[in-house]
């Protein structure tokens, strides 16, 4: 997507394996995940799912999946607080494949489209309105309003190009400038801004970029968008 900004992307990778992994496997697997992302050389993190070739092939909402990493669990993992004998199912991979097939780069194997099945548009927009929702509730939006805007904002335009479009935050901060009310186009311009720059920031800075942001109009933004939807 051209859109990758070391001061602030994660790396986002789905891996494909033949068979269902045993317990100690998919332990060793996200071990593995967590103490790598320990001496990563950036302050985004990696964010992976792990699926069977079977997994990958049969679309379902949520999808089934053997292993899952983010930052949001490492703790959890190197805890050893994770069972990994249970099964797991994740709406999310309804957007990530999404993602991967029209868009994604191929590390090793064949092109995501012969091996991920096609996710039906109303399950990629239940993935990416429910993320959404979870940022426009109460002062969510506060917190991480860089991401927060530049997600309502691909969430507008994606909705209002219909079926097929899957677009970047980028992008679709770029988009929504056409949709959105003027008053609020100095907030997603700074939003922007903050993705864009590649001014190193510390990890407790990150969702801020260390910049002021006013509350006033990341909650009128917020309620504008939540009039839209």
């Amino acid at each position: 997507m051209n859109c990758f900004y070391r001061a602030k992307s994660d790396v986002d990778l789905l891996v494909v394996v033949p068979e269902t992994l045993s317990e100690a496997e998919r332990g060793h697997a996200a071990r593995a995940f967590a103490q790598r992302s320990g001496h990563r050389p950036m302050l985004g993190d990696l964010e992976v799912s792990v699926l069977t070739v079977a997994q990958a092939a049969n679309h379902h909402h949520p999808r089934p999946f053997e292993v899952h990493y983010s930052a949001a669990w490492t703790g959890e993992i190197l805890a050893d607080r994770v069972d990994y004998g249970a099964q797991h199912a994740d709406p999310d991979l309804a957007a990530h494949i999404t993602v991967v097939r029209q868009r994604g780069a191929v590390v090793s194997g064949p092109s995501p489209a012969e091996v991920f099945a096609e996710v039906p548009h109303d399950d990629y927009l239940a993935a990416i309105t429910a993320d959404l929702h979870e940022m426009l509730s109460g002062h969510s939006l506060l917190s991480a309003p860089y991401y927060g805007v530049l997600n309502a904002c691909r969430v507008l335009a994606t909705l209002k190009q219909g079926p097929g479009t899957v677009l970047s935050k980028e992008e679709g901060a770029v988009l929504a400038r056409d949709s959105l009310p003027a008053a609020h186009l100095p907030l997603v311009e700074q939003a922007l801004r903050c993705y864009r720059s590649a001014r190193p920031v510390a990890a407790q800075e990150r969702d801020t970029d260390g910049h002021d942001w006013d509350n006033d109009a990341l909650l009128a933004f917020r309620d504008a968008v939540r009039a839209q939807l």
